[in-house]
């Protein structure tokens, strides 16, 4: 039997899972955060796609959760238990994870937030920025010794986004890619520049910001992750890696320890 390891990220827009054999990735599922779907409801939609890949969710023996969620901590926690029977770690602040925090209690620091720091600091050995993309921006600056010094969020890409085209009658709802010129001379063109290359431009102020501040660490590794990182990033000067199975990764080092 071979025993498999589950990881599971849920945020305010969607869930992903993803099932690792030791240190390799098998597969990862992209669901929408729903807080009215029941356990069973989850359940069978994961099963029909662990199926379509030939993988027996009874072989799963651990169990891993970062959520943002907490109603969806409780339903994803209760199926795992109810249908998988393994062990389930709900990753917080609170985790033993070699983390150190500048502040009495850590508790309002996001399970995001504390994966993503968790797993650049141990993939990649040094001072890392970590740039993630999702419902919201963040930014944070884990030290190679674990420290967290700290983390900016800003409105997210596809948010802002989906909010600019559903408050502005005018303006199309258009599909996110590269701009083609920094300058528009229609709606389209306009609102790329404005929506991909503003916040590639705010990223690299944001970073070099901070490697201007605490350049007193020594070599300051900036990483991208989320679902759009490649598109935002492709033309930004200040990233150094797109690792978009960061928080999988790190999710997976947790359950392994």
């Amino acid at each position: 039997m071979k025993y498999h390891n589950l990881v599971v990220d849920i945020g305010n827009t969607h869930i992903v899972m993803g099932i690792y054999f030791q240190n390799k990735l098998f597969q990862s599922w992209r669901l929408s955060s729903d807080k009215s779907k029941t356990e069973d409801e989850y359940f069978s939609s994961i099963k029909l796609l662990a199926e379509e890949y030939s993988i027996d969710l009874g072989d799963v023996n651990k169990s891993v959760i970062s959520s943002v969620v907490p109603e969806l901590t409780r339903v994803f926690t209760h199926l795992i238990q109810k249908f998988m029977k393994c062990s389930v770690k709900i990753v917080n602040a609170y985790t033993e994870l070699g983390l150190k925090f500048p502040v009495e209690d850590p508790g309002f620091i996001g399970a995001d937030l504390v994966v993503n720091a968790f797993s650049a600091k141990e993939k990649y050995k040094t001072n890392c920025i970590v740039c993630d993309f999702g419902t919201a921006t963040t930014v944070q600056l884990i030290g190679k010794d674990g420290y967290f010094h700290g983390s900016i969020i800003a409105p997210g890409v596809i948010t802002s986004a989906k909010n600019l085209f559903e408050s502005t009658s005018l303006l199309p709802n258009i599909q996110l890619q590269p701009p083609e010129t920094l300058l528009g001379t229609n709606t389209k063109d306009s609102l790329l520049s404005g929506i991909i290359t503003g916040n590639s431009y705010m990223l690299d102020g944001f970073v070099k910001a901070i490697k201007g501040e605490y350049r007193h660490l020594g070599e300051i590794k900036t990483i991208a992750t989320g679902g759009i990182a490649e598109l935002i990033c492709e033309n930004c000067k200040e990233i150094d890696i797109i690792d978009k199975n960061l928080t999988m990764d790190g999710l997976n080092l947790i359950c392994q320890k």
